[in-house]
């Protein structure tokens, strides 16, 4: 690796550290969450709007830009060599949520050293830095053997039918990183099974409404249910640090203090959905039938791995399978709870289905599958993979963290050739949050600016190695 092009382009990134974080904010500004059968294709203005903003940026830069039918945008770096290698964000997010305390969501905020908004992390951060490095290898004069070219997503969060578009249309590059797993990378991803449970009898009309959850790879932080006054249900045994009980003009509002996180990592939090439910099961006076609706869900959400529904599983491969209730809605008294499950490698769907179904049936609900995915593992001692993480390993002297499969679905499993690692190369700095603030898919997201420049260098080294190898 040419040592003068990394010093130069190391050089590149620190002149434009304030640069680099104003065109951040500047997309996370845009509200840009994927909406399924929106009449504006294929996901709704915010897409359309963040990509157009992307791809002008990107133009004014000197790059080529093209537009694939609003699925997937494209600014290349174009050298004229015959392969190219991508590097593919997304810039779709998870919807807002509430709770935020440093700014709006859409407002980002730098400060201290921090940059808050939706979206900064997850993954705006990827799209910006991915162009900034290819910014600084041109000015560095960089003689690189392959063409780069960075893809732009638009449907990551909702099921990455942006990406099944993209295959099916247009050549894959070479080689994809994806900046979406985090340093060292990620060396392949749990299977997905995302289903619905709905309750075939509905709850008495005791219920007004339950509701909860804004997506289905987010544990939500609040769970709420209207019931009407003189149902003879006593609430004095709900714990009132867990619970918020208000009596309106028309009915008895319940709402249960969970602490959100990214449903790939239930543990990290406190499923509002559960804290409901946990509740409702043990007052006195509830009617039986709506005691056995309620139950069935609160112990699907028992613990955080399935066991309830017999799909729990842990290998050598990949680890434990997780899986939570997240989103929670109500119809003409039927309760509906969707489920993301992100199961062991060397599991299998079909028996997933099949305990969930069957388990489904003996509490009378039905069972609504909406997406699976098989999950796939790399060979991680083969060359490529060992040579990022030797380029790794050189610049953090860090041996102890490993190429591990991922809970998290990234892009990198939708792709041909592709690997996921990371864009913020992340440090124990962090500011004052409450609990279940900061994160992906948190209120407060927020990164750290300098592990995002150290994470840019990074990622640089990574791509001119790759380069060399391939």
């Amino acid at each position: 690796m040419n040592s003068t092009v990394i010093e130069k382009v190391n050089s590149y990134i620190d002149a434009h550290r304030e640069d680099i974080v104003r065109d951040l904010a500047a997309v996370s500004s845009i509200e840009s969450v994927s909406l399924e059968g929106d009449e504006i294709k294929p996901f709704g203005p915010g897409c359309r709007k963040v990509l157009d903003h992307m791809l002008a940026k990107g133009e004014a830069e000197g790059f080529q830009t093209k537009n694939m039918e609003y699925y997937v945008g494209s600014i290349k770096y174009d050298l004229g060599k015959e392969d190219t290698i991508g590097i593919l964000a997304h810039l779709d997010v998870v919807p807002a949520g509430n709770d935020w305390t440093v700014t709006e969501p859409y407002n980002p905020l730098y400060k201290d050293g921090y940059l808050f908004g939706r979206g900064v992390g997850d993954n705006k951060s990827a799209a910006i830095g991915s162009l900034y490095i290819m910014k600084a290898l041109r000015e560095a004069g960089a003689e690189l053997n392959h063409n780069l070219d960075l893809l732009l997503g638009t449907s990551e969060e909702t099921g990455m039918a942006d990406m099944k578009y993209y295959t099916e249309n247009y050549e894959c590059p070479k080689f994809t990183f994806v900046p979406d797993g985090g340093f060292p990378g990620v060396g392949g991803e749990f299977g997905r099974v995302r289903y619905t449970l709905t309750s075939n009898n509905a709850l008495s009309d005791d219920f007004i409404c339950v509701d909860s959850g804004s997506a289905f790879n987010i544990v939500p932080n609040k769970a709420v249910a209207l019931l009407k006054k003189d149902t003879g249900i006593d609430y004095s045994a709900l714990d009132k640090e867990k619970f918020t009980i208000t009596e309106k003009d028309d009915c008895i509002e319940i709402v249960a203090h969970g602490v959100t996180t990214h449903a790939a990592g239930p543990e990290r939090g406190v499923n509002a959905i559960y804290v409901l439910t946990d509740g409702l099961v043990n007052l006195n006076g509830l009617n039986p039938d709506d005691k056995k609706i309620l139950e069935f869900m609160n112990n699907v959400n028992a613990d955080y791995y399935g066991s309830f529904l017999g799909i729990d599983c842990t290998d050598e491969v990949s680890g434990t399978t997780v899986s939570s209730g997240t989103v929670l809605r109500y119809d003409n008294g039927h309760v509906s709870l969707l489920n993301d499950c992100r199961r062991a490698v060397t599991d299998n769907n079909d028996r997933l289905i099949a305990n969930i179904t069957r388990k489904a049936e003996e509490w009378d609900f039905s069972v609504s599958v909406q997406e699976t995915s098989n999950g796939y593992a790399l060979d991680v001692n083969g060359p490529v993979i060992q040579a990022i993480k030797k380029v790794y390993v050189d610049e953090t002297g860090d041996t102890e963290s490993q190429i591990s499969i991922g809970k998290g679905g990234t892009y990198a499993g939708a792709l041909p050739r592709a690997f996921a690692t990371g864009i913020n190369l992340r440090s124990d700095k962090r500011p004052d949050l409450p609990q279940g603030h900061g994160s992906a898919h948190q209120p407060d997201e927020f990164i750290v600016v300098d592990d995002y420049m150290n994470g840019i260098k990074l990622l640089t080294k990574m791509i001119l190695t790759v380069d060399e190898i391939l």
